[in-house]
């Protein structure tokens, strides 16, 4: 998990791997991009194929 802070106030960004250590998901809460997440999709062959945002920036 990593925090920043911003002249708009603090924002929250958590990471989520999976197993295999890849990033499977990125959620941001406070602030301008309250709510926003972005899901990963990988391939058999472990790249990354899709990625699906949620929410939007205010």
């Amino acid at each position: 998990m990593t925090a920043a802070s911003g002249s708009g106030g603090n924002e929250t960004i958590n990471y989520t791997y999976d197993a295999r250590g890849r990033l499977v998901r990125v959620e941001h809460s406070g602030s301008v991009n309250n709510n926003l997440q972005a899901n990963y999709t990988y391939d058999k062959a472990e790249n990354r194929v899709l990625v699906n945002v949620t929410g939007s920036p205010n």
